[in-house]
């Protein structure tokens, strides 16, 4: 009974994905932040301006390719006939936005290390937020996955089988 696979222990492994890899941003930028305040001031005179379009082109790239492709592959699902695939289907698709969002995260924080220019932590904020914002939610998936109000209530059902 402690293994069971079902819709409600589906959505806590989704949910406690997302809150891991948000804290993995947040702990990544809180030590670059830390460590960028210890050094000394920086001129910004020099500042490599391809870093800041490489950084500010990247993160809305992606942005936008996260939420494009999250939306396509979790609507795809609507012709998946399985519950399990369904749900699955959306796990894969949350993935992909959530990683998609990540990188580049990562990457401003780096060049905020490496140029301590404030504008690559602003962007990998940006993105931590635009992480946070795109937990998963049962209302979200009932409106990708299913046509019908009767089949949107099975993902309300924490008990149901898949």
């Amino acid at each position: 009974m402690d293994n069971q696979n079902t819709v409600g222990v589906q959505f806590k492994a989704m949910k406690v994905l997302h809150i891991v890899l948000c804290a993995g941003v947040v702990i990544i930028l809180s030590i670059m932040r830390y460590l960028v305040k210890q050094q000394a001031p920086v001129d910004h005179a020099q500042d490599n301006m391809a870093f800041e379009i490489i950084g500010v082109a990247v993160a809305f790239i992606c942005m936008l390719a996260s939420r494009f492709l999250f939306l396509t592959r979790a609507s795809a699902a609507v012709n998946i006939p399985a519950l399990s695939e369904k749900i699955a289907a959306y796990r894969g698709a949350l993935i992909l936005q959530l990683a998609l969002l990540e990188g580049p995260a990562i990457i401003n924080t780096i060049f905020y290390f490496l140029t301590k220019n404030d504008l690559h932590f602003f962007i990998a904020i940006g993105l931590l937020l635009f992480m946070i914002w795109a937990r998963p939610t049962r209302l979200m998936a009932a409106n990708l996955l299913f046509n019908s109000l009767e089949d949107r209530q099975q993902i309300y059902d924490d008990n149901l089988q898949l």
